[in-house]
């Protein structure tokens, strides 16, 4: 995934009004972490991914975490 189609799931989720997860590799763990990213914050969000990953979304302080996949959600929990 790159930083051009991360933006894309956001644009698109803003649009829709959903939220968006990304899914992250973590050092040490076989699985990913999956991150939900609440609609009212999307551009706070999207303004990190920005400055903490690179354009192929490699983490600036560690390469061995990355963005790998990223979605539209409808996480609803009676907030």
């Amino acid at each position: 995934m790159t930083r051009k189609e991360l933006d894309e799931v956001f644009r698109e989720a803003k649009e829709s009004k959903l939220d968006v997860f990304v899914a992250v590799t973590i050092p040490g763990q076989k699985d990913l972490e999956y991150i939900v990213n609440k609609y009212p914050s999307l551009d706070n969000k999207l303004a990190y991914y920005h400055k903490a990953y690179d354009e192929n979304l490699t983490h600036a302080m560690n390469d061995q975490i990355k963005i790998v996949k990223a979605g539209m959600i409808d996480f609803y929990m009676g907030d």
